[in-house]
């Protein structure tokens, strides 16, 4: 009997935090225009737009370096497999922030208006906090996250309501930025801006691809239930697990079925489907017959013992007539296991492959390096 093989299963999860870098003029945030100021030709003659126009430049100064700090950090992410690289890419991102936290806070209020500078604080020290914190315990997380199906899906819950804590500060401070403009006489002109709108995909792509992993893992999950019962020959755990292998597989493909293609690309999709299908087809048609050969392997056992037990003088041609027809049916039934085993493993190990180069071709095009 050979043992079925597990092969690698890159998972590649990317821990970033997408968010719109939108503390003051010129930067990304939303449908992939950045504001920019500019004074209107009516401006009242007391008003000094001018004036309030530098105070948000100045409030803004790190903001591209952050943005471009963060692309890089999620390409990192997305591309490499060297540890060491993204570790130092987020390092970088946390020291802009840092220096952004210093020089807005030598900042001084604009005619004793404090409310833009607080604001832009606020945002700065909640990313540093999510980057610092936050990322931490993701970094826990995910060391443990492949463990089980649920340990995934918290992991990946943390991931999201980090980015969300960064996307509503986000939002609190564009309100605020807007607040102050209308105010100040300034008119906020939306532009576009290269790194937040690669940003902004980014954040789109790795939602997209969340989705369908999370699809995938539990399949995956689930059949290393299903093999670790059958290396061990527990015939009635691999029952249980090849059950619910099989609910676990068709529920995803009618979950997969209903998502729509990423920018007309649907290769992740496609990868996932084959992946489900095979767990499928393995739970319903393979596994059965590899149960098979267990029962009839624990029954020969059992007859050979007792043929054994008996002397040979006492043996009739009945007993030698059913104990040859045991081992022929014994064996039978393992060529045929080795048959479905080395099956179940090269197919396996082959979409495995696909899976993890659709993932690699589907980053790359989407989260340009």
């Amino acid at each position: 009997m050979r043992t079925l093989h597990r092969f690698t299963f890159h998972r590649s999860i990317t821990v970033v935090f997408i968010t719109c870098l939108a503390f003051g003029a010129g930067n990304q945030c939303g449908g992939g225009g950045g504001s920019t100021v500019q004074k209107p030709a009516n401006s009242d003659a007391k008003a000094n737009p001018a004036a309030a126009v530098a105070h948000m430049q100045e409030l803004s100064g790190e903001s591209q370096v952050i943005a471009k700090a963060m692309l890089e950090h999620i390409q990192a992410s997305a591309h490499s497999k060297n540890p060491k690289l993204i570790e130092t890419k987020r390092r970088t991102l946390v020291a802009s922030v840092e220096r952004a936290i210093l020089k807005v806070n030598q900042v001084n209020p604009y005619n004793g208006d404090a409310g833009l500078k607080d604001a832009t604080l606020k945002f700065l020290n909640i990313m540093y906090s999510v980057l610092r914190e936050d990322y931490a315990r993701l970094v826990d997380m995910e060391e443990v996250a492949e463990q089980s199906y649920d340990l995934m899906e918290a992991y990946l819950l943390a991931r999201s309501k980090a980015n969300y804590k960064l996307r509503a500060a986000g939002t609190e401070l564009q309100n605020e930025e807007k607040r102050f403009a209308e105010e100040n006489q300034v008119q906020l002109i939306e532009s576009a801006d290269p790194v937040g709108k690669s940003l902004e995909i980014a954040g789109r792509v790795l939602d997209y691809r969340g989705k369908i992993f999370l699809i995938h893992f539990k399949s995956y999950k689930q059949e290393l239930y299903v093999l670790d019962a059958l290396n061990r020959g527990d015939v009635s755990g691999i029952e249980q697990n090849r059950e619910t292998l099989l609910k676990y597989s068709e529920t995803g493909l009618k979950e997969l079925a209903g998502l729509s293609a990423y920018s007309g690309d649907s290769s992740l999709a496609d990868s996932a489907t084959q992946m489900l299908k095979f767990y499928r087809d393995e739970a319903r048609d393979g596994i059965p017959v590899l149960t098979d050969f267990l029962l009839r392997k624990s029954q020969f056992e059992n007859v050979q013992k007792a043929f054994e037990l008996k002397p040979a003088n006492q043996r009739t041609q009945a007993d030698v007539d059913n104990f040859n027809a045991q081992v022929n049916q014994v064996n039978a039934a393992g060529k045929l296991y080795n048959q479905t085993n080395d099956r179940l493993n090269r197919d396996r190990a082959n979409l495995i492959n696909h899976w993890n180069q659709t993932n690699e071709r589907f980053l790359a095009r989407h989260i340009p390096k």
